[in-house]
């Protein structure tokens, strides 16, 4: 009977520490797997009863694995744990919040409205939803996306609770709402968390960075009133140094037909560390930045190797395997600075990727690109008085450059051309060249 009692005494301490280590797992995956370790190590009812201990936690990430473990055991055994804990008046709101949110999100039980009546009025369950999307968001910033776009559809009222509600938390858990907020396409939320952002600015270094960045993300006439404020807060000892952009590199596609081009942004990752970063664009030099992908917490074995600027990278996309080429830095950010303004200056205005929005303060808390001028001037529009290349030469370079592997995406294999050359009695010459060049302008089209 004692080695019994010894046994659950040591069992329930193991299981306490098991369940506030949670707190140290670095992503969903490995939170899942050590809740699969805890269901399969210990009996049910201990679990049960210490995840009710554990429900005034503070920590989202143990939340959030509570909540996986709940999903796990028998329904019979947790819900009506779960139910009591929410109804009982005498736990502290925290306790009461984290059971409801359980309940409803992984046991897929609604709780009555009046069982929180006399926690609605406090916008405590309001402030604990904010809480867990930041605390997740230190590890997926996602979170943060998805809470945004709920709030918007909830109303312009709700924007402004959440601001306040912001102030609650240490500053620079407040940083990452703010100038998501600051992006909105509703001018009087947009502005409050753009202030909001600048008075934390002269306290939080990580609200300055913020606010450089996101001078750098919008259209001119709404970054010139940052900018300003910028220029305040260094006059006030405020100054934002960009820090250099270690460990950082680019590859880039070429254009495609239709002036399309794929930049990958990438940060290595530190020598045995999963904090590698990839943001994936694809640009066009007249229409702006068209789509954006981006992950973060990767491994070295995960993102393209480093090569030597100039060479050639593969890599697996979507559609297969790609060619792009391994450039300079500062170079891929002016054309990404390039393609940004065009975007601005589009008709009718266009929204920015939603991927690009999210993760742009990773390239925008660099100092403007300063790209080298010889491979500046290659994109550089040409004037009217320079003077024009002979057709031959043009011509021998448009074979050197269209022999390069990397522009293999521009090789058309035009239908009409394969039908006359292999039936006979037929030429191209005996084709209108106006029905010609329509024929080709459609498969062009069409690609």
């Amino acid at each position: 009977m004692g080695d019994k009692i010894i046994n659950t005494f040591q069992q329930r301490r193991q299981l306490a520490q098991d369940v506030e280590h949670l707190a140290q797992t670095r992503s969903e995956a490995e939170l899942l797997e050590a809740v699969r370790r805890m269901v399969q190590s210990y009996p049910s009812e201990l679990l049960c009863t210490i995840l009710v201990k554990h429900l005034d936690t503070p920590s989202s990430q143990v939340r959030g694995g509570l909540g996986h473990l709940a999903a796990l055991l028998p329904p019979d055994e947790i819900g009506p744990l779960l139910r009591s804990a929410a109804a009982n008046r005498s736990h502290d709101a925290q306790t009461r919040i984290t059971a409801a949110l359980i309940l409803e999100r992984f046991l897929g039980e609604p709780l009555p409205p009046a069982l929180l009546g006399d926690l609605s009025q406090s916008n405590e369950v309001a402030f604990q939803s904010l809480r867990e999307a930041v605390d997740e968001a230190q590890y997926n910033r996602r979170v943060l996306s998805e809470y945004v776009t709920q709030m918007y559809q909830a109303g312009e009222p709700v924007a402004f609770m959440v601001m306040e509600l912001l102030e609650r938390l240490p500053p620079h858990q407040r940083v990452d709402l703010y100038r998501l907020l600051a992006l909105d396409d509703r001018p009087a939320v947009a502005h409050a968390a753009r202030r909001h952002l600048e008075r934390l600015a002269a306290q939080e270094p990580t609200a300055l960075a913020a606010l450089h960045a996101l001078q750098t993300l919008l259209p001119p006439t709404e970054a010139a009133p940052l900018e300003r404020a910028l220029r305040k807060l260094a006059f006030a000892g405020h100054r934002y140094t960009p820090p250099a952009p270690g460990g950082w590199r680019a590859l880039l596609s070429p254009a495609d037909v239709g002036g399309n081009q794929s930049i990958w942004f990438i940060r290595t990752p530190q020598p045995g560390a999963a904090d590698g970063i990839l943001l994936g664009l694809v640009i066009n030099a007249r229409l702006g930045i068209l789509q954006a992908f981006a992950a973060e917490g990767m491994r070295a074995d995960q993102l393209p190797s480093v090569h030597a600027v100039g060479e050639l990278v593969s890599v697996r996309t979507d559609s297969g395997v790609a060619t792009l080429l391994e450039a300079p830095f500062d170079f891929c950010r002016y054309r990404l600075q390039t393609a940004q303004a065009a975007h601005w200056q589009a008709q009718p205005a266009r929204l920015l990727p939603n991927d690009y929005i999210l993760y742009q303060d990773w390239l925008g808390r660099f100092a403007p690109p300063q790209p080298d001028p010889a491979l500046a001037a290659y994109f550089a529009l040409p004037t009217d008085d320079e003077p024009r290349p002979a057709w031959a030469e043009l011509d021998a370079a448009a074979r050197d450059l269209l022999a390069h592997p990397a522009m293999s995406g521009w090789v058309l294999h035009n239908r009409l051309f394969a039908q006359t050359s292999t039936t006979g009695g037929h030429s191209l010459g005996a084709i209108p060249a106006a029905d010609l060049a329509a024929h080709i302008l459609r498969e062009l089209a069409q690609r």
